[in-house]
């Protein structure tokens, strides 16, 4: 039987070195490309969101006997809320148990955002490869299917 080899361009990507913890995603997919995209515009609204309680937050200043904000409880509740949302949009994106996989666990703002600072440049090489496709050449015509 014949065959040809399809590239479907899945990148394989191992968390820190290791092969046990891999996460596979296809950047080229442009289904997978939007839903990027709208995650990431969907983190900046949330932004905005955070930023405002974190402010009420921070507006307790008070002290308690140990010299930890009385409010501490209050802190950590807000960091567990903001970790647990998106670990299930990372989950809900790159499939469920990738935040596992990444943190190990770990609920940690600082690991989330060194996750897509480490993923993110896999999309945008991929959509800017694909869109230089579209492109228009030095002769004006457009370069489809090459």
């Amino acid at each position: 039987m014949d065959s040809i080899q399809i590239n479907t361009g899945v990148k394989r990507i191992a968390i820190n070195g290791d092969e046990s913890r891999v996460i596979a995603f296809n950047p080229s997919d442009i289904q997978f490309a939007e839903r990027f995209y709208t995650l990431m515009q969907d983190f900046d609204a949330k932004q905005s969101e955070y930023m405002q309680r974190a402010e009420v937050l921070d507006q307790e200043t008070a002290i308690d006997d140990n010299g930890l904000p009385v409010n501490l409880g209050a802190r950590i509740a807000f960091m567990r809320d903001i970790c647990e949302y998106m670990n299930a949009q990372i989950d809900t994106l790159f499939g469920a148990g990738t935040s596992e996989k990444a943190f190990q666990g770990a609920l940690d703002v600082e690991l989330i955002t060194q996750f897509f600072e480490g993923v993110t440049p896999f999309v945008q090489t991929a959509r800017s490869e694909k869109m230089a496709k579209y492109a228009k050449t030095k002769n004006g015509k457009r370069k489809v299917m090459k």
